[in-house]
């Protein structure tokens, strides 16, 4: 059953995100002409939207989400949801993960456009002028070019972790808006509900990164390696390596879990569909 859950919603979310991706296809295609004939002007106003354009993707697609979530769950469709002969975090579950796999995709578009606009414009004067600042990164005190693409790329992987627990939190405050007596605020609900979680799950990993701070370390070398040792962090960013910050995901994955259980505990028990 949660295979045809998770196809069904599959499909149901390809149409909402569909138009976003079309546009970013139209946008390559104005590009390799563009590149053909050689039109400078249009070489840069493509670049621009096609880069506009996979950003959108992201925002497009996690309001598609909170979208898909509020009709399936809680409007018309929300009656034949709850009469599914699933539990209900079977049925969350399948929620979460449509919309990370679409979250994802859109991520991976908008690497897939940066790629595309860099090697589009390989060999003019721009990318001559980037090569020549990333060559002098260590003279102004920052990583070498090696140490701060596997940075980016860690950042990147951490942002797109947050971003799935994010869909949860998400789910919740939508839940809650509309469970007793906290759907009284109406519409402005889920705004509200989001803002206060939000706030209490980014202060109090704030507080606790002050009293444990863990992280991967880019060492000089290239060589990554994990350490809780604040003194190892600042000694290897002195260095000219750096450091992401891990004890801000290990706070909100157990936020993430217990979010889980409670959204599919109101689900099941206390959620009224309109």
């Amino acid at each position: 059953m949660l295979g045809k859950l998770i196809k069904n919603d599959m499909k149901s979310m390809a149409r909402g995100v569909s138009n976003i991706y079309i546009a970013a296809f139209i946008a390559v295609g104005v590009m390799g002409i563009c590149l053909f004939f050689d039109v400078g002007v249009g070489k840069f106003v493509s670049s621009l939207v096609l880069l506009a354009i996979s950003i959108a993707a992201i925002v497009v697609t996690i309001m598609a989400t909170m979208g898909e979530f509020r009709k399936s769950m809680f409007g018309d469709r929300g009656y034949l949801t709850q009469t599914l002969p699933v539990k209900a975090p079977t049925l969350l579950f399948s929620k979460w993960l449509t919309c990370a796999f679409w979250i994802t995709v859109s991520y991976a578009v908008v690497f897939l456009c940066l790629w595309l606009i860099y090697y589009y414009w390989n060999g003019e004067s721009s990318t001559q002028a980037l090569t020549y600042i990333l060559q002098s990164l260590p003279d102004v005190g920052l990583p070498a070019q090696d140490i701060l693409v596997k940075t980016v790329l860690l950042i990147s992987l951490k942002i797109l972790l947050l971003l799935w627990i994010f869909i949860l939190e998400v789910f919740f405050v939508m839940t809650l808006a509309n469970v007793r007596p906290f759907d009284a605020v109406g519409s402005a609900g889920p705004v509200i509900y989001f803002f206060v979680v939000f706030g209490l799950v980014t202060f109090c990993s704030s507080r606790l990164e002050r009293v444990f701070k863990s992280a991967l370390l880019i060492h000089a070398d290239g060589a990554v390696t994990l350490t809780a040792d604040e003194a190892l962090i600042d000694s290897v960013r002195f260095a000219g390596g750096a450091s992401v910050t891990l004890t801000q995901i290990y706070f909100q994955i157990v936020v993430a879990v217990l979010l889980f259980i409670i959204t599919a505990e109101l689900l099941e028990k206390k959620v009224n569909v309109k």
